[in-house]
């Protein structure tokens, strides 16, 4: 008996490796990046580093360990180490100064990042509507990723603990592409269109 696996429809399958050190680095550098954009900058950054992380722990694990980093800097640069008043004056009376002429945006975003890792306080009023939004759309773009590989893993016919279930001695089906008829059978022209249907919703999600 032959075994013939028809090629015909194709179901939403997550593509790429997941992987934290992507994660992590998506998840700092886009937060640095996307501060101009209050609120939907941190939900960006956490939704895609959960994303790329691959399950909600890892993903609410590194979007919090990011913001952590950030806040031990602006710790550490403000009371243990402080940045010297002629450095910080100077950065923001000539490089500042200067691009403000060109960009006010780029003079604002980049005295807003400096404020942000050399003033403690400045950081922890941005927890509630950056942080802590940040650490909640990782764990909620980890989860999105757990469940779309729970509705693409490979279904067996057979149970695992099934007596009879031998995969090394199963045989290898082979794929051939297949077009069902314009004039078909009516069961068959059912599950194509349920098979349609079922398609349109995995590409909407």
């Amino acid at each position: 008996m032959s075994h013939i696996l028809l090629k015909g429809w194709h179901r939403y399958k997550e593509k790429g490796k997941y992987s934290w050190r992507s994660s992590l680095v998506i998840a700092f550098v886009a937060t640095i990046l996307l501060w101009w954009l209050p609120i939907f900058g941190p939900m960006l950054s956490g939704y895609v580093s959960g994303r790329t992380a691959g399950s909600k722990y890892k993903g609410l694990i590194i979007t919090a360990l990011v913001a952590a980093i950030i806040g031990v800097a602006s710790f550490v640069l403000t009371y243990l180490f402080p940045v010297p008043n002629s450095i910080t004056y100077y950065l923001s009376s000539t490089i500042v100064y200067h691009l403000q002429t060109v960009s006010p945006y780029g003079a604002w975003f980049l005295s807003s990042i400096g404020r942000m890792f050399t003033n403690f306080p400045y950081y922890l009023s941005f927890f509630a509507p950056n942080w802590a939004v940040l650490i909640a759309f990782g764990f909620i773009g980890g989860a999105m990723s757990e469940l779309l590989v729970k509705d693409t893993e490979r279904k067996s016919v057979l149970s695992a603990k099934h007596p009879i279930h031998n995969d090394a001695k199963a045989l290898t089906p082979k794929a051939v592409d297949y077009s069902p008829p314009a004039d078909s059978h009516p069961l068959l022209k059912k599950i194509i269109g349920e098979k349609e249907a079922q398609e349109t919703s995995d590409d909407y999600i």
